[in-house]
């Protein structure tokens, strides 16, 4: 399956010491200063990454005006998951670092987990369709 179902990604700079490992996870609007941040708990996301954000000559993760390709949310992304179990048709909702939970709380939705059922360990992707993500 194609990470990103052939749109292309956009990039933007992300706030000075916000890095990001890997595709994923999950970015919000840092409307101060017009760079993206890992998105919180209570926090819209706005996008999903797709891989490590930029890293200097020494392949080191930059923390001052790194650039991030992401995809906006829209259709089925693989998320960073905290661990949790999931069900198939489970909603899923926005977490602390980037990743995603089935904890609602005062977390805004994402969407629905759309795999086969599954406990996913810290970090693992888990599919879910963004569609019905909260918008604010």
């Amino acid at each position: 399956m194609a990470y990103g179902q052939g749109a292309d990604p956009r990039t933007a700079t992300l706030i000075d010491t916000t890095t990001v490992s890997g595709p994923g996870f999950l970015l919000t609007n840092d409307s101060t200063n017009n760079k993206l941040d890992l998105c919180a708990a209570t926090e819209v996301p706005l996008g999903v990454s797709v891989a490590d954000s930029s890293r200097d000559a020494d392949n080191v993760l930059e923390t001052a005006n790194a650039t991030i390709s992401y995809y906006p949310l829209g259709g089925m992304f693989l998320l960073a998951s905290d661990a949790v179990t999931y069900s198939l048709g489970q909603l899923v909702y926005a977490n602390n670092a980037g990743r995603v939970t089935n904890v609602a709380g005062s977390n805004k939705k994402v969407g629905i987990y759309v795999g086969n059922g599954e406990t996913a360990t810290a970090g693992d992707l888990v599919p879910v369709s963004t569609t019905t993500a909260a918008d604010a």
